[in-house]
């Protein structure tokens, strides 16, 4: 009795039955996890391309937290070097009223202890820590990775910002120390022969400053192309790997109505076959 339902079984049609079912599993599977794309399978060609998107987005993120990390150290640089320009301006201003021969000893002690804490300061700034366990001006230049065969350095090295100053190539603290000895013990040419030294500095850190402007327009700009990057990847992305929830529902829906027609046809089939062999 089983083996003559089987002979009038049609292959085709049981065959149709299973891959409409396999097709309504694949859109539940894919309305659930919202996703049309769980396996390499469902998509060859799209699983490669979500895989280069997926590298692409990953590499972009962590080239966004070393231009986070960069500002960050930009932004500090800027603000020491804010503060180095406001109190060298200072102290050539005390050099000016030092050098012009009116004053007396007790002027100008007064005037280089004020110098003295000028020096403390910078002293003070130089050696600066930049939050992330490194020094804010470092002894070499601190490149780092913002792209793809791109690399910023977001501060001035330690050698930039405060040596071969001025005429005599002199380091931004022998600056100063020169400076205070010249006012203090020095003549007045002595104290006037100070003042293109003091100018010197004062312009390097005002070069320092216009390159840590170049540098912060410079990080806004790439951090501002990969926030755009990544609305694109993810858009791109979404559209090959994420379910139209409505479309696959309304697939769904005519599956099912295929498969229901699908069966009766087959059940019909079925009990034809069974009377016939009665």
């Amino acid at each position: 009795m089983v083996e003559s339902i089987n002979r009038n079984r049609p292959p085709v049609a049981v065959q149709n039955q299973l891959n409409l079912s396999e097709a309504i599993d694949e859109e539940n599977r894919a309305i659930s996890t919202q996703r049309r794309l769980n396996r390499a399978s469902d998509d060859p060609q799209g699983w490669v391309e979500i895989s280069s998107l997926s590298r692409q987005q990953s590499n972009e993120q962590a080239w966004t937290n070393n231009i986070g990390r960069a500002q960050t150290r930009a932004s500090q640089a800027e603000s020491a070097l804010d503060t180095m320009s406001s109190i060298l301006i200072r102290a050539n201003e005390l050099l000016v009223q030092a050098a012009n021969g009116t004053l007396n000893d007790n002027d100008r002690e007064g005037i280089a202890l004020e110098m003295e804490g000028v020096l403390e300061t910078i002293r003070d700034l130089v050696v600066l820590d930049d939050g992330y366990g490194g020094e804010l001006f470092p002894p070499d230049p601190l490149s780092i990775p913002i792209g793809e065969d791109r690399n910023i350095t977001a501060t001035p090295s330690l050698d930039e910002l405060t040596t071969n100053i001025g005429p005599a190539g002199e380091t931004l603290e022998q600056v100063l120390t020169n400076t205070i000895d010249a006012v203090r013990t020095g003549t007045t040419a002595d104290r006037q022969n100070r003042l293109p030294a003091v100018d010197a500095a004062i312009e390097r850190i005002s070069t320092m400053l216009t390159q840590q402007g170049v540098t912060s327009n410079t990080l806004e700009a790439a951090r501002v192309q990969y926030e755009d990057s990544n609305l694109a990847l993810a858009e791109r992305r979404s559209a090959i790997e994420d379910t139209n929830v409505a479309e696959a529902i309304t697939r769904l829906q005519s599956l099912s109505t295929s498969l229901e027609a699908a069966q009766a046809v087959y059940a019909r089939i079925e009990q034809r076959s069974l009377l016939d062999f009665i």
